[in-house]
C-alpha cells in the first residue's frame, strides 16, 4: 500500500503555494474555467454520475498515462464510472498550474493529490497531473479532451 509520505505532504504544500499565486493573477475567464473543473471533480467524488457525465462533451477523447489509446465518452463512462463507484475519495486536492483560455476553448494544467479507499477499506494515496481541454457550449464548460493521471512510476 502506498502512503502519503513526506513527498506527498511536500507536494500538497507546494501545490498550495503555486495555486494561490496563480489564482491571484487569474482573469474572470480563467476563474470560471477552474470553477468548472472543481464542480465537475466534486460531482465525480460525490458519485453524482449524471451530473458528472454532463461535464463530458459527446466528442470527448482522453487517456490516462497507462492506456495504450485514447477513449471516448462511452468508454469513459463504462470504465471511469466503475472506478468512481467502487472507491471513495477520503481526502484530496486539485492545484492549478496554468489555465489558457482562447475564446470558447481552455487548456488547463494541474496537479492532484488524493487518498482513496476501496470497498474493502484499503486506502491508497496517489498524486499526478492532468492536462484538460475544455470547450464552452451554451454557457457551460465541458471536457472535450484530457491526458494524465497518476504519476507513472
Amino acid at each position: 500500500m502506498k502512503s502519503l509520505n513526506l513527498l506527498g505532504i511536500g507536494a500538497v504544500i507546494l501545490f498550495g503555494m503555486l495555486g494561490d499565486v496563480q489564482a491571484a493573477e487569474w482573469s474572470d475567464e480563467q476563474a470560471e474555467v477552474w470553477a468548472a473543473i472543481e464542480t465537475c471533480d466534486t460531482h465525480f467524488r460525490d458519485k453524482r454520475i449524471k451530473e458528472a457525465m454532463d461535464c463530458i462533451h459527446d466528442d470527448f477523447s482522453g487517456w490516462l498515462y497507462t492506456e495504450p489509446v485514447p477513449r471516448g465518452k462511452d468508454s469513459f463512462e463504462k470504465v471511469g464510472v466503475y472506478f468512481v463507484k467502487t472507491r471513495d475519495i477520503v481526502a484530496g486536492e486539485l492545484r492549478p498550474i496554468d489555465i489558457l483560455v482562447y475564446d470558447d476553448v481552455a487548456i488547463i494544467h494541474y496537479f492532484f493529490v488524493e487518498v482513496s479507499k476501496d470497498k474493502d477499506g484499503k486506502e491508497d494515496a496517489s498524486q499526478g497531473r492532468w492536462t484538460d481541454i475544455m470547450i464552452k457550449e451554451r454557457g457551460k464548460w465541458r471536457w472535450i479532451a484530457d491526458h494524465g493521471g497518476q504519476r507513472p512510476d
